[in-house]
């Protein structure tokens, strides 16, 4: 591809905005089918939850793996690998008969999901530049902000349409669409700006990558606010049951949260400079997560839970936007690899937090949690200086 001009705008963002979105819809879209899933394996929920463990295993791996090789073999030839992987083993999924084979199609549906998602936003630096590059994220961030309210109520339809298997026909019919999609996307980086050289040299990209100081401070920086996302999704249901609502309560107050993680990856663009989201965002959240701490070592209710992790998330939209755009710009030279770190951090994140919110008084871990990953964010934030040349 020779640029944007090559695409409908609208066309190329809907196309990275959904293929970014492959994570939610992995998994939010799998756990209405979980119940039914584990009737028909004649297994444990313990056991059925090594299908969640997997997919995330292979969302990180497959960034991992796949940023670095796009930056040597091009985007579209890693791109169309990927999503043909998503497909075959999203359809492998509703003929499969033991829950050991489900876990790894699961697995590979994760590789191909992440080889996705890290390519997108690869392509996105490709095109564009500075404040235009911060537009072309939040769009793509808004999308990716939507899906987890609108995959957990489709999953639930599909199950009830085609049993447990609903949510994998699902999931096979938006890899066709994205396969078809992606077969009419050009190639983004340029033969002159490739990495050529053999893969052991590929992999030590990674290194080159992590010894930009602004870099690795911008994804520590997200990294502590995508705690505070996964800390919400681990600790909000426990909250609401605490104070003793039911399971539509937990799926209404989600897809709250999720609006308002969206509104602030839209708003980004509006703040000027994606330097300036990163320090209002880390600014902000600290102050939230203080109250938020206070509010529920107090017990002061679910309504009072519920504004501040609103107004958390809001700061967290604005960073996913702001922070990924400065740390693309960063690395700009190897942003296949800069963009498999960036989305990797994710799931480590949320591996990490989501047991801690559960330990003891949850509203007492979930506190810490907060805290500690508000105090996290707004320690590496400082030091970030703006040259990301």
């Amino acid at each position: 591809m020779n640029g944007i001009k090559n695409y409908s705008r609208f066309f190329l963002l809907a196309l990275l905005g959904l293929i970014t979105a492959l994570a939610p819809v992995i998994n939010n879209m799998f756990s209405p089918a979980m119940p039914s899933l584990a009737i028909a394996m004649n297994t444990d929920v313990a056991i059925l939850q090594l299908c969640l463990t997997a997919s995330m295993a292979g969302l990180a791996l497959g960034q991992l793996l796949i940023g670095p090789l796009s930056d040597r073999l091009g985007r579209r030839l890693p791109l169309l690998s990927s999503m043909l992987l998503y497909l075959v083993s999203s359809l492998a999924l509703l003929v499969a008969s033991s829950i050991q084979l489900v876990i790894v199609l699961r697995l590979l549906q994760g590789l191909g999901a992440g080889g996705g998602i890290v390519i997108s936003r690869s392509v996105a630096t490709d095109v564009s530049s500075g404040n235009k590059l911060l537009k072309m994220l939040a769009a793509i961030n808004v999308i990716n902000g939507l899906m987890p309210i609108v995959t957990p109520m489709l999953g639930g339809y599909m199950v009830k349409v085609a049993g447990h298997n609903g949510p994998f026909l699902a999931m096979a019919a938006i890899g066709a669409l994205l396969l078809a999609g992606c077969l009419g996307l050009r190639e983004t980086l340029d033969e002159r700006k490739r990495k050529h050289v053999g893969l052991s040299e590929t992999m030590s990209l990674f290194g080159a990558v992590l010894k930009k100081r602004e870099f690795l401070l911008t994804i520590f920086h997200q990294s502590g606010m995508l705690a505070i996302l996964f800390g919400n999704i681990a600790a909000t249901p426990f909250v609401i049951q605490h104070y003793g609502y039911g399971p539509e309560t937990i799926g209404i107050t989600l897809g709250v949260n999720g609006i308002f993680t969206a509104l602030g990856a839209g708003m980004a663009p509006s703040l000027g400079s994606s330097l300036r989201g990163i320090k209002l965002s880390a600014a902000g959240l600290m102050l939230f997560a203080a109250l938020q701490a206070i509010f529920l070592w107090m017990d002061l209710g679910l309504w009072a839970y519920e504004v501040m992790m609103c107004l958390m998330l809001f700061m967290v939209g604005i960073t996913l936007t702001s922070s990924s755009t400065y740390a693309m710009e960063c690395a700009r030279e190897q942003a296949g690899t800069a963009s498999a770190l960036l989305g990797a951090v994710g799931f480590v994140s949320g591996a990490v937090v989501a047991p801690l919110v559960g330990l003891g008084n949850v509203l007492y871990s979930a506190a810490i949690v907060f805290l500690a990953a508000a105090l996290l964010t707004l320690a590496v934030t400082v030091p970030i200086k703006g040259n990301n040349a």
